[in-house]
């Protein structure tokens, strides 16, 4: 963002957000529309809001902030990035996400069920018991360095999802759908363990 403008330490509402700001170490009071946000900064800021349902976020850069339990079903997100985000048990259903990438975040127990993604990466993520069910994917995937213990990829076609430097043990997937998956060799094996699949 060009010549952008630095708020901090200030309480707002969250339709006082202004395109090309940063805010820092700010406190955002609760927005009862719609949230629309576009080509913002929010560092170390804390949130009343806990309904972010129909949002629109394009171009958002967050970090260091914590959401837990937060509903942001049917939302959209064009090229953003959210850093270090403590998002445990959020509800991400029914959203978009495209070119935009969640690094290093909290994301235990979220729901990504029947999301829509395109170009987009889980990096460095805790992704415990997550779901995503359901899920339209659009080329590449990528959850590098993520934890994938117990999430469930049930009835999601997996085409594009690349696993292959995420750190799994269990999980639920179809199998007839798992054809494009990229796996490691060692993952390989793990998955051919989970469905019964004995090597001679």
């Amino acid at each position: 963002m060009a010549d952008t403008n630095v708020v901090e330490g200030q309480t707002l509402s969250l339709d006082d957000v202004e395109p090309d700001h940063q805010y820092v170490k700010c406190h955002f009071t609760v927005s009862n529309a719609p949230i629309r946000l576009m080509d913002a900064s929010f560092d170390h800021c804390t949130f009343d809001q806990a309904n972010f349902d129909n949002g629109d976020f394009s171009r958002v850069t967050w970090t260091h902030s914590q959401f837990l339990n937060a509903t942001w079903r049917e939302t959209s997100w064009f090229d953003c990035n959210l850093k270090s985000l403590q998002l445990a048990g959020s509800d991400f259903s029914e959203s978009v996400m495209k070119n935009s990438t969640f690094d290093s975040c909290k994301l235990t127990y979220a729901n990504f069920s029947e999301m829509r993604v395109e170009n987009s990466k889980f990096l460095n993520c805790d992704l415990l018991e997550s779901a995503f069910q359901a899920v339209r994917a659009k080329k590449i995937v990528k959850f590098d360095g993520s934890r994938l213990t117990g999430p469930d990829f049930v009835e999601t076609r997996l085409k594009g999802f690349d696993w292959h430097e995420a750190e799994f043990d269990t999980l639920s997937m179809s199998a007839n759908l798992a054809s494009g998956l990229v796996v490691s060799q060692y993952q390989a094996a793990q998955l051919i363990g989970m469905f019964g699949i004995e090597v001679k």
